[in-house]
C-alpha cells in the first residue's frame, strides 16, 4: 500500500538507516585524546591531560589504556586515593593485566602497608610469570617485612647478636631497618623504563631510555616516600609496566615512575570503539504496511569514528520501490545506557537521495531526489567482531543491521 504525503515518516526511514559510509568526505581528522594527554603530562600540565583521558574514557569505556594513564595522572597530581580506586577498577575489569596489580603495590608501599603490597604483587607475578619488575618488588617487600620482623625480635631480645646480623645484611641491602635501634622510612620499589614499541618485548631497566617526567632508575637508596610519576602507557593492546619504589638516595625530588610495558595481553577493540570503521550490512527490513510496490531493501554501508562518542557515515541501499539511494550522515553513540551491558543507542541524522520519480512523494520535505533523515536505533554487542542493530523508521517499518567492527589499523 503506498503512503500519501500526509504520512510523512512513512518511507524515509528504511531508507535512512541503510548504506555505505562516505565517512571519507563527511568525517574530519579524530583527535586522539590519548596522544594529548600523554603529550600533556610529559609537559607538566597533568589537569590538562586528566581532561583529555576522561574525554577518552567516555568514548572507549571498554579501553584499558584511558584508565591506566588517568592513575598515573592521578598519583602525578598527589591524588593516590583516587588512584587506588582507578588501579583497583582495572584489576576487576582487566584482571589479566598485570601492571595494575604492580602499581597498587607501589601505593600500599608508600602507606607502609606491605602485607598488602605483598598480595597485589603476588597477583601481578601470577597474571605474567615473566614480569621481572613485580618479582624485584616483592623480593623488596618480603626484605622490609623481614626488617620490621627483625627490629621487633630485637626490642624483645636486644642482646641477640644472630638478629642484629641479619638485620645489618638488610641495611647492607640497601633497604631501610626498623625496629628500636633505626627509624623506618619506608620502602621503594624500583621503576622501568618505557622499551621501544617495535621490538613487542616487555621495557628494560638497563637498555631502555629514561622518560622525561622522572628520572632513570638506579640501585641507591631513596630517603623519600616512594610516589610514582606518570609516562606512556599501554602500546595498542593493554599493557604497561608500572614502576615501584626501591630504596634510593635522594635523586632530586624525582618520583617513581611507572613506565609503559609493549608486550599485549589483551586484543585491542575494533571498529569505532576504537576509533576506526564498522563496516554495516542490512539483509532485511519490516515494513509496517506492506506495499504490493515494495521491494526488498538491501544496505551496505560504513561508520567512522570521530571525536567523543560522535560517529559519520554513509550507505548505499536499494529503497523500498527499488531505486538505488544513499544516505550520508552524522550521529552518536552511547554506550552501556543506563547500565546495561553489551547494549548501546544511537541516532543519526543527515541527506537520503533515491526517492524520485513517481516515488519522490515517499519521503517528506523530499526536492528532486534530496530529502532529510534521522534514524534512531537500539543496539547489542554479541562480541567484539559482531553487533546487532535495529533501527527504528518511523511510521515505514524496522531495519535489522549487522554491524561488524574493523580492525584498529584499516584501512
Amino acid at each position: 500500500m503506498r503512503s500519501n504525503p500526509p504520512k510523512p515518516l512513512r518511507a524515509p526511514f528504511p531508507v535512512l538507516m541503510t548504506g555505505l559510509l562516505l565517512a571519507c568526505t563527511v568525517a574530519p581528522a579524530i583527535a586522539d585524546e590519548l596522544s594529548e594527554a600523554r603529550r600533556l603530562l610529559k609537559q607538566g600540565q597533568p589537569a590538562e591531560a586528566l581532561a583529555k583521558v576522561d574525554a577518552y574514557i567516555a568514548s572507549r569505556p571498554r579501553e584499558a589504556q584511558g584508565p591506566f594513564l588517568k592513575g598515573l595522572i592521578l598519583v602525578e597530581m598527589g591524588r593516590p586515593n583516587e588512584a587506588f580506586v582507578v588501579f583497583s577498577k582495572l584489576n576487576e575489569d582487566h584482571p589479566e593485566l598485570p601492571e595494575p596489580y604492580n602499581n597498587l603495590a607501589v601505593l600500599y608501599a608508600r602507606e607502609k602497608q606491605y602485607d598488602k603490597a605483598r598480595t597485589a604483587l603476588e597477583m601481578a607475578i601470577r597474571t605474567d610469570p615473566g614480569y621481572a619488575i613485580a618479582r624485584e618488588n616483592l623480593g623488596d617487600v618480603y626484605a622490609r617485612l623481614a626488617s620490621e620482623s627483625y627490629g621487633q625480635a630485637l626490642q624483645l631480645d636486644p642482646a641477640n647478636k644472630l638478629t642484629k646480623s641479619k638485620l645489618s645484611r638488610l641495611r647492607e641491602l640497601n633497604l631501610s631497618a626498623s625496629g628500636s635501634d633505626a627509624g623506618g622510612s619506608g620502602t621503594t620499589l624500583r621503576p622501568s623504563t618505557a622499551s621501544s614499541r617495535t621490538t613487542g618485548t616487555a621495557p628494560g631497566r638497563e637498555s631502555a631510555a629514561p622518560l622525561p617526567t622522572a628520572t632513570t632508575a638506579a640501585t641507591r637508596p631513596v630517603t623519600k616516600e616512594p610516589s610514582i610519576a606518570s609516562t606512556e602507557i599501554l602500546s595498542e593492546r593493554p599493557a604497561q609496566k608500572p614502576a615501584e619504589a626501591k630504596v634510593e638516595p635522594p635523586p632530586p625530588p624525582s618520583t617513581a615512575v611507572i613506565a609503559e610495558r609493549t608486550a599485549v595481553r589483551q586484543d585491542p577493540e575494533r571498529g569505532v570503539a576504537a576509533g576506526g570503521w564498522d563496516l554495516l550490512f542490512s539483509p532485511y527490513t519490516v515494513h509496517y504496511n506492506p506495499d504490493k510496490d515494495h521491494k526488498p531493501v538491501v544496505m551496505l554501508g560504513l561508520n567512522k569514528a570521530l571525536e567523543g562518542r560522535w560517529f559519520a557515515g554513509g550507505v548505499v541501499f536499494s529503497n523500498s520501490f527499488g531505486q538505488p539511494s544513499t544516505y550520508v550522515y552524522a550521529g552518536q553513540r552511547y554506550v552501556d545506557p543506563f547500565g546495561f551491558e553489551n547494549w548501546y543507542l544511537q541516532w543519526t541524522a543527515g541527506l537520503l537521495y533515491g526517492y524520485v520519480g513517481e516515488y519522490e512523494d515517499k519521503v517528506p520535505l523530499n526536492y528532486k531526489g534530496f530529502s532529510p533523515g534521522l534514524v534512531p536505533s537500539i543496539g547489542y554487542r554479541f562480541n567484539k567482531y559482531v553487533y546487532g542493530e535495529l533501527d527504528f523508521l518511523g511510521a515505514a517499518g524496522l531495519m535489522f543491521t549487522v554491524v561488524a567492527p574493523l580492525p584498529k589499523d584499516w584501512p
